[in-house]
């Protein structure tokens, strides 16, 4: 067996193996000496993310630390009694930041990842398929270095500035605890452990993914996804987080082909859109049958630019299909954005491709 030195490098995490490592730095944080000076600071991105968390952060200010949770929020929360908040910009590099930091005389752990606005491919969801860079640890040295860092980037009154100094002055007072490198091998050995298991439940969900896709999450007449399956796909997405193109193109008398041109004919239609939009997908990427002449395009991580031609790209290809069988005309028309709203700004997608075509008509 060969024994490697440590490894310092940020790796890409997925969301569920930095719920484990920040569950078990929590538990680390209530463990701690009854009674010792003890900091915690713990970056969330979002309300709605600490909540779920909530009553394990009301414990830990229970017992005494210097509990501070920063959010990229407009408005003070409400929050359990002793935990104290630092409010974020939409733009600040914090907004980003996922991280739960516990520091005390006698001990340290750390989690510090950066949201990298992207989805693992073959996630069962986006929110569950999200993915950060970043790094953990259970050294003083490096908690030490992380509550110095976001003490100095974080808008903190200057209570609780003092609050954390006065932790900070206890933890230099006492020498770095011995054979903290001796706990990284086991604690790698597990995290490596969640990682494999992940990947592997990654894999069983897409492989369940195929079989519900043969039922309610696919429309039968195009291959593409339904309504049911965009619910599925994006439930749990935290409001302000992963960026997502949305391309809504409203082939216009789609629905008409099978009165004037008959069933094969409208099988031969649809089949022709679906074609026409599917090879410009990414791995992530999905196209959801949203009406009967509606075809919404989810793009996660796609810049603005590249949704706009995206749109233009699939009109044209449309306007390409009179010269196939059935001979029959089908323009598109398309209304792009990309949003971190929720729930997905979808009916305002639909009036802006209304008030096109009845501009134009």
């Amino acid at each position: 067996m060969t024994i490697t030195a440590r490894d310092d490098s940020p790796r890409l995490h997925g969301k569920r193996l930095l719920v484990e490592l920040s569950h078990a730095i929590e538990r680390f944080a209530l463990a701690g000496p009854p009674g010792e000076p003890l900091v915690v600071i713990a970056m969330f991105q979002k309300l709605s993310y600490f909540l779920r968390e909530v009553e394990v952060y009301r414990a830990i200010a229970a017992s005494g630390a210097v509990t501070i949770v920063g959010l990229a929020e407009d408005l003070p929360p409400t929050l359990p009694p002793g935990v104290r908040h630092a409010l974020v910009g939409a733009d600040d590099p914090l907004a980003r930041e996922w991280s739960v930091t516990v520091l005390g005389p006698h001990g340290g752990a750390t989690l510090a990842a950066v949201d990298q606005e992207t989805v693992a491919t073959g996630a069962g969801s986006l929110e569950g398929g999200r993915q950060f860079l970043g790094q953990w640890s259970f050294r003083r040295d490096d908690a030490y270095r992380q509550v110095l860092r976001l003490r100095s980037q974080l808008p903190l009154p200057p209570d609780t500035v003092a609050a954390v100094d006065r932790v900070l002055g206890a933890v230099v007072a006492v020498p770095e605890p011995r054979a903290q490198a001796w706990w990284d091998a086991p604690l790698r050995f597990l995290a490596d452990r969640v990682q494999t298991a992940d990947r592997a439940r990654l894999g069983a969900e897409e492989r369940l993914t195929d079989v519900l896709e043969e039922g309610t999450d696919r429309d039968p007449r195009t291959g593409l996804h339904t309504v049911a399956f965009l619910d599925r796909w994006t439930r749990g997405l935290g409001e302000g987080t992963l960026p997502i193109g949305l391309c809504l193109l409203r082939v216009v008398g789609v629905a008409e082909v099978r009165t004037r041109h008959g069933l094969r004919a409208e099988i031969a239609a649809l089949q022709g859109v679906a074609d026409s939009v599917r090879d410009m997908l990414g791995d992530v990427d999905r196209v959801v049958r949203t009406g009967q002449e509606d075809f919404l395009a989810v793009l996660p991580s796609w810049s603005p630019d590249d949704v706009l031609r995206f749109g233009e790209q699939a009109c044209h290809r449309l306007g390409d299909l009179a010269r196939q069988y059935p001979f029959v005309k089908l323009p598109g028309v398309a209304a792009a954005t990309v949003t971190r709203a929720r729930p997905l700004p979808i009916r305002r997608l639909e009036l802006q491709v209304a008030t096109q075509l009845s501009v134009n008509a």
